[in-house]
């Protein structure tokens, strides 16, 4: 039987009929980076036992980048991970093996940061200003496109790149004018030290860019179809315990992961990083389909996109139906009245976006 604690109270519905568990499996998971609040989800879930009632024992590694953590499921050496959405497309593209199984979060937050009380209000306003990136940075190939679409001329910029732990502290200490990022990882960093920053997305400029997408290598769909489906719907379930139950959530991700306990500032950290997704979850086609459905004309665009801004030359258009798929993601739905609940906690962090 199911329990009422399983329900969150009956705040989501999951799949009641679950294949009976013959033995427990042990699964390789890694995230895309450290743990922050965007990416805590499966320590929830496992601290809840949402995985082990699936008969998995699922093993968590931190990454070291969407792009790293990709390179290494498709290598094999992971069952399933998390990435960025528009760095997997170019991965697939050059021939990487690998299969969306279902989407996190639906806005990438790519785009630029600038300090609360900068002047600049529009990207054309970057011109004649200093900008710090980090170079493998996901968002970094997109930012050319970006400035076509904004009107901004990037001989009028000057780019400073920089180590990805000196970057939020060059907009900190106003070495740069604005840096290029993404807002859910690096808005946390600098909001938990009280500095007051706001982000311009590329999404805002009509650029699509879906966030963090469940992956594994196309050999697990073909094959063990039951375990993508129990891994996607144990992540979906756990990630609706983070979206319902935040403090909750928090007090299981310092049982699983008491070394975060010991900064003073983790909980703040933490804290931004949900209310980040909170936002970016939040959106008609999760209330529409359920947890972990994405729009294939979203995939699509955002195809053409990579293909345009970060593929070599000549690189051949991957068809969506062989990397791409719903089919194990709409299991975990929230009521309406849940969903308003969550945008509202998602507000605050919203307001810095434009």
């Amino acid at each position: 039987m199911i329990s009422r604690r399983t329900l969150l109270g009956a705040a989501a519905t999951i799949p009641l009929a679950m294949p009976a568990i013959a033995q427990t499996r042990t699964v390789s998971f890694t995230l895309p980076y450290i743990v922050q609040g965007t990416s805590m989800f499966p320590f929830v879930g496992r601290a809840r036992g949402l995985f082990a009632k699936r008969g998995i024992d699922l093993q968590i590694s931190r990454g070291a980048g969407s792009i790293a953590a990709a390179q290494a499921v498709a290598a094999g050496q992971f069952d399933f991970g998390m990435a960025i959405s528009p760095p997997l497309v170019l991965l697939i593209a050059k021939g990487l093996p690998l299969n969306l199984i279902g989407q996190i979060d639906h806005d990438s937050m790519m785009g630029i940061g600038l300090l609360g009380d900068s002047p600049i209000t529009s990207a054309k306003q970057l011109a004649g200003k200093k900008i710090g990136n980090v170079q493998a940075s996901a968002e970094v190939p997109f930012f050319p496109a970006y400035a076509e679409k904004v009107g901004l001329d990037l001989k009028t910029v000057e780019v400073i790149s920089t180590d990805p732990k000196l970057l939020e502290r060059l907009l900190a200490d106003k070495q740069v004018d604005a840096i290029t990022g993404v807002a859910s990882s690096s808005m946390p960093t600098l909001l938990s030290r009280d500095i007051q920053v706001r982000w311009m997305l590329y999404t805002s400029a009509g650029l699509p860019s879906y966030g963090t997408a469940i992956i594994t290598n196309p050999d697990h769909v073909r094959k063990d179809p039951g375990l993508c489906q129990a891994v996607v719907d144990g992540l979906l379930e756990s990630l609706s315990v983070v979206l319902l139950e935040p403090d909750a959530a928090m007090e299981l991700l310092f049982k699983e992961v008491p070394e975060l306990a010991l900064s003073a500032s983790s909980r703040t950290f933490i804290r931004i990083g949900m209310q980040a997704q909170q936002f970016a979850v939040t959106r008609p086609e999760t209330r529409m389909h359920g947890l972990g459905w994405a729009d294939p004309a979203v995939y699509e665009a955002m195809t053409d996109l990579v293909l345009k801004a970060a593929a070599p030359p000549g690189t051949a258009r991957p068809p969506l139906e062989t990397w791409f798929t719903n089919r194990f993601a709409g299991n975990i739905t929230l009521r309406p009245a849940q969903w308003d609940g969550i945008a509202a906690s998602g507000l605050d962090f919203g307001k810095r976006l434009v």
